[in-house]
């Protein structure tokens, strides 16, 4: 069998894949980047809008060159009942809220600059097993050869074989996994700025989810779905017999059916998303980040910012272990985790996700709609969060739950004006 050897290599040309192996090349260190596919992202339909909170970030700043499908500036809310629809619009006197990408075309775009950077990049190879000598994995088998690694980076996903392998992703299921179904719909450049603008839209009513928000995304010339549910025990039941039945109820549905009239559907799949951390997504010479290490907050539809971060940050710590000489897990652990923490923008987004999964799971889709048609406050998903703590502890007298909700008001805002700032950003990065 053939053998080659780096410093690091990475599985995984997704989002956190690249941004390690670029990171880890601009270090001076030997990198190889191996993606399975032929072409990065060609069959990702999921991961298409980027939060101008994370882009606002130093170390994202180097995507903002990444190609844009449309500006996001406003959000729209959908609340259905058997007896009214209720329309919540979220319109910041400033500031872009997200930037829409597509993933086919962003993530070849990304690879690229791994490569541009150093790395040496092979499509089209999968990893079949890892190597281990002495308890250690060393290396991944891919297409005959032996690919020698001092330190692994495993940004293959939520069921990556290195991390499987490795015994560090072990059996996920019921309420740790949400499965989404996305579809593209090709409506042309014209109709999507007649009938979305510069919207995104989340919609939430019977039969087209389950305890997650199904949205619509605009980009140039399609637009992106997605719906599904947490993996429980209403996930299929009654009249539901798949997950697709959510999608196709969705598109159905007459006011989603009147935007997507005379459209094309381009592609249609199913993405499975962990919605709980790892005991540990660290070992000896290894590191999951992004979807591999549980780094994505799928009821919030975040992702990407994740795997970015991650993968950056992954890429630091082994250039960083590399340099002392040692490898170990308890030496890249800290190393890994500590960068981490001191983000803001992740811990941020972890403590949001954690809440709305609270509320989520602890209402039916039907009480969540009466609730939120009821009482308005930014958004859907949040307002969702705020007001199931307010309501359980009016209706348990606990007061502790109600401050808890308050809190929670008090940390979000922030959020509300960081597009401003990112608009001024992004208009230079463009300038240039």
């Amino acid at each position: 069998m053939n053998e080659r050897s780096f410093d690091i290599i990475v599985v995984g040309a997704g989002c956190a894949g690249p941004a390690a192996a670029k990171r880890a090349s601009e270090k001076g260190l030997k990198v190889l980047l191996l993606e399975k596919a032929g072409s990065p992202g060609e069959k990702n339909v999921s991961g298409t809008c980027l939060q101008s909170a994370a882009l606002s970030d130093p170390d994202l700043h180097y995507l903002l060159a990444g190609p844009v499908e449309r500006e996001i500036r406003r959000m729209r809310t959908y609340q259905i009942s058997d007896d009214r629809v209720t329309v919540f619009e979220d319109v910041p006197a400033r500031g872009l809220l997200l930037l829409s990408i597509r993933r086919d075309h962003f993530d070849a775009w990304h690879t690229e600059q791994a490569r541009l950077a150093g790395a040496e990049v092979k499509l089209g190879t999968a990893v079949q097993d890892i190597v281990k000598e002495d308890g250690r994995i060393v290396g991944v088998v891919a297409d005959g050869t032996t690919y020698r690694g001092r330190i692994i980076i495993d940004a293959g996903g939520v069921n990556s074989i290195v991390g499987r392998k490795a015994g560090l992703i072990g059996r996920r299921s019921g309420e740790s996994m949400i499965l989404y179904v996305t579809t593209n719909v090709r409506l042309g450049e014209e109709v999507i700025n007649e009938r979305f603008g510069d919207y995104v839209e989340y919609y939430h009513g019977p039969g087209l989810q389950n305890r997650t928000w199904p949205w619509i995304f605009p980009k140039r010339e399609v637009v992106t779905l997605g719906t599904g549910g947490y993996m429980n025990e209403d996930l299929i039941s009654g009249e539901i017999t798949s997950v697709n039945d959510y999608m196709q109820n969705f598109m159905n549905y007459p006011i989603v059916a009147e935007k997507l009239r005379g459209g094309t559907v381009e592609a249609w799949g199913c993405h499975l998303e962990y919605d709980d951390p790892l005991p540990d997504n660290v070992a000896d010479n290894l590191i999951l980040p992004g979807e591999a290490g549980g780094y994505v907050s799928p009821f919030l539809g975040e992702g990407m910012p994740e795997a970015f971060f991650t993968g950056i940050y992954a890429a630091e710590a082994a250039a960083e272990a590399l340099e002392t000489g040692d490898t170990s897990a308890d030496a890249l652990r800290p190393l890994f985790h500590d960068r981490i923490a001191q983000n803001a923008f992740l811990e941020g987004f972890y403590h949001v996700a954690r809440k709305n999964k609270e509320a989520i799971l602890a209402r039916s889709d039907e009480e969540i709609t009466s609730m939120m048609q009821n009482v308005s406050m930014s958004g859907g998903f949040i307002t969702s969060a705020v007001h199931h703590g307010w309501m359980s502890g009016a209706e348990e007298e606990d007061l502790e739950k109600v401050q808890d909700a308050l809190d929670f008001v008090e940390f979000i805002t922030p959020y509300r004006s960081m597009g401003e700032d990112f608009e001024k950003l992004y208009e230079e990065r463009k300038a240039k």
